[in-house]
């Protein structure tokens, strides 16, 4: 029994490395978005779309998220075995050669858009921005840790790699031909 509840404990752990703070962020982006859905019946600022246009809107959107996803997933799989074999190996590759945190990117550039699409109000604005600015935030949380765990080296992925929006084009993959 102890030996299942410290291995439980271990597992917690590595997802905890894994995650960091990100599912809070994910926790307060569904708050917002659901404040926003609930005051919709009260405070609207509608935006006249038709549904063509709306199917239109989303398809990029969902394309985009999807295949940032499967990307993302991809790397995720990497860090995983890393978490599992002890190793701190710091992973630059694939959506982390665009920006640091290709997760928190890909939900605030996909999914507040979505909402505005769907219901077709710019209240939906509101929480995005509210996310914009808490995720700078909590990317500054999570980044001391990587600089204790990482240093020099995520020192210098930062200084070349943008957090959240990728502003700096090729600039990352300029970064990863010189490691």
């Amino acid at each position: 029994m102890i030996k299942i509840r410290l291995r439980l404990l271990s597992y917690t752990k590595i997802l905890k490395d894994m995650l960091g703070v990100g599912p809070y962020l994910l926790l307060l982006g569904f708050i917002v978005e659901g404040m926003a859905i609930i005051s919709h019946q009260w405070i609207s600022f509608p935006i006249p779309l038709s549904p063509v246009i709306q199917a239109i809107l989303t398809i990029p959107c969902v394309t985009a998220f999807s295949i940032c996803i499967i990307w993302i997933n991809r790397q995720i799989n990497t860090i995983k075995v890393n978490l599992l074999n002890k190793q701190n190996e710091l992973i630059t590759s694939g959506p982390f050669a665009y920006v640091r945190h290709p997760l928190y990117s890909n939900l605030m550039i996909t999914i507040p858009p979505l909402l505005v699409i769907w219901f077709a109000n710019l209240l939906y604005f509101i929480p995005w921005i509210i996310i914009i600015l808490v995720s700078h935030f909590v990317v500054a949380i999570e980044e001391r840790r990587l600089i204790i765990v990482f240093g020099e080296a995520y020192e210098n992925y930062r200084r070349h790699v943008p957090a959240l929006i990728p502003y700096k084009g090729a600039i990352g993959k300029r970064f990863i031909k010189h490691t």
